[in-house]
């Protein structure tokens, strides 16, 4: 079996049906093409969409790197690709889609019966000859298509219908399905838009999802940025452009916190603890924070900086290869701390464990070098490997470090605990996860015709 799930739009729902049918089918999730800060490391260091690596571990597998072949991550001075988990550097659009069908025969082999393919965001006219995540995949492959239409934020018929007229008719037979999602009334008030559709497209409606007040999934991408929790300590992450990883914060959820995401110096007043988080692109956030008049606020008030926000927080960025800002360049950090940061080619990409239990990942090109600070921790494993690295700082209400994903880990949380006053009651991520996909898989029975999804995958298979 193997199908693709796609969409009229962005934060339709396709990765939550797809964490829903990985879990319920025993699929394997693939992403052709995923642009996205938000990335986790393979255990042998490779770096992928965290969205793949979700519904990995949502079909209770370890994340590989085919799951997600080509990630692109917005890096201010072009699009960092990263093929296969590794880092090809900073390409502009014109050099990407330059080398789009290299890509593609590389990783055709790996788009097998047994997957699920989660498709690009909507389906655009002057994309669909370059589109890797759905086009390519029918015309050579000839997979089954089911559409996710959000019906929250309106049009999602004649979206669907626009979507399928758009496509050449070559790919749109593949066109079989459609789920809605994000469903608020009574299903029979659909029924006459549903008729309408199916006559026009050939398209089964195969159920819809409600909408659900609390986020299914963690956070993936800037659209579904929202407020975690409801505790009383009130937590400001600050959400500066190329903000990435900020999944990572989920944790929350399960506090006596209630954190929000600040994009005003005012919106700092009541903040018990700030939190700058990672950036793909260091000087532009820190520009952004000086420009916007954050500096005073911040120094104020106690603060966690994480992995790019940790660099923000020390005294001087070293780029000499202009990896960060796209030309070589030094600038002055927020002073915080005592240290130096210099950005090396060779990223460092790994699951990564501590001797405090501050435990994640790592996905940096900057090293630290603490002058006159003492190192709060050291990182003594990486993937496979055992390693000895001094990292984090630890000065009155400031605390930084490079570990994303460390408020699922006990040592993060005590840190969090003992210095904040912020309880966190979530279970490690992977478990987290596991919890989610549960719930959506039991939902997806509920609501869904998974016998009807089944039958179109065959019925495609006996006509290809």
């Amino acid at each position: 079996m193997a199908i693709i799930i796609a969409s009229t739009m962005s934060d339709s729902g396709k990765s939550t049906v797809t964490a829903s049918i990985v879990k319920l089918l025993g699929l394997t999730p693939m992403k052709i093409q995923n642009m996205s800060l938000n990335s986790f490391p393979t255990m042998d260091g490779g770096e992928i969409a965290f969205i793949q690596a979700y519904q990995a571990f949502a079909k209770g597998v370890e994340p590989e790197r085919y799951m997600n072949p080509i990630l692109l991550k917005p890096a201010g001075n072009g699009i960092e690709v990263i093929f296969f988990g590794n880092s090809l550097g900073v390409f502009s659009a014109e050099d990407y889609y330059s080398r789009i069908e290299t890509f593609w025969e590389k990783i055709k082999p790996f788009i097998k019966n047994d997957v699920i393919i989660e498709s690009a965001g909507g389906i655009e006219p002057n994309f669909i000859e370059k589109d890797l995540t759905m086009v390519k995949i029918i015309k050579e492959f000839k997979i089954p298509v089911i559409l996710v239409l959000d019906i929250d934020r309106g049009g999602a018929f004649t979206s669907a219908l626009g979507a399928y007229y758009t496509l050449p008719e070559s790919v749109r037979k593949n066109l079989k399905g459609f789920i809605i999602n994000k469903f608020r009334g009574e299903e029979k008030l659909l029924l006459p838009a549903i008729k309408w559709l199916e006559e026009r497209t050939g398209m089964k409606y195969l159920g819809y999802l409600p909408y659900f007040e609390d986020p299914p999934i963690m956070q993936e991408d800037s659209m579904n940025i929202y407020e975690i929790g409801e505790g009383e300590i009130e937590v400001g992450i600050i959400a500066y452009p190329y903000m990435s990883n900020f999944n990572e914060f989920y944790p929350f959820s399960k506090s006596n916190a209630h954190l929000r995401f600040i994009r005003k110096p005012s919106q700092l007043s009541k903040v018990d603890l700030v939190i700058l988080p990672g950036s793909r692109n260091t000087l532009e956030s820190l520009s952004w924070l000086v420009n916007r008049g954050f500096i005073d606020y911040i120094k104020r008030k106690p603060v966690l900086g994480i992995c790019g926000g940790f660099q923000i927080m020390g005294k001087r960025l070293i780029d000499p290869y202009g990896l960060e800002a796209g030309f070589a360049t030094e600038f002055s950090g927020l002073g915080i701390f005592d240290i130096e940061v210099r950005y090396e080619k060779e990223k460092i990409v790994a699951r990564s464990w501590s001797d405090l239990e501050v435990d994640g990942y790592e996905i940096r090109r900057g090293r630290i070098n603490f002058s006159e600070e003492k190192p709060l921790l050291t990182i003594i494993k990486r993937g496979y490997e055992k390693v000895e690295v001094k990292d984090g700082v630890l000065k009155g209400d400031k605390l930084g470090y490079s570990i994303h994903g460390s408020l699922f880990s006990e040592g993060g949380k005590k840190l969090l605990s003992d210095l904040f006053g912020i309880k966190i009651y979530s279970s490690s991520l992977q478990e987290e996860i596991k919890e989610q996909a549960e719930r959506l898989s039991k939902a997806f029975k509920e609501y869904i015709d998974v016998d009807l999804l089944n039958q179109i995958n065959i019925e495609q298979n006996l006509l290809s």
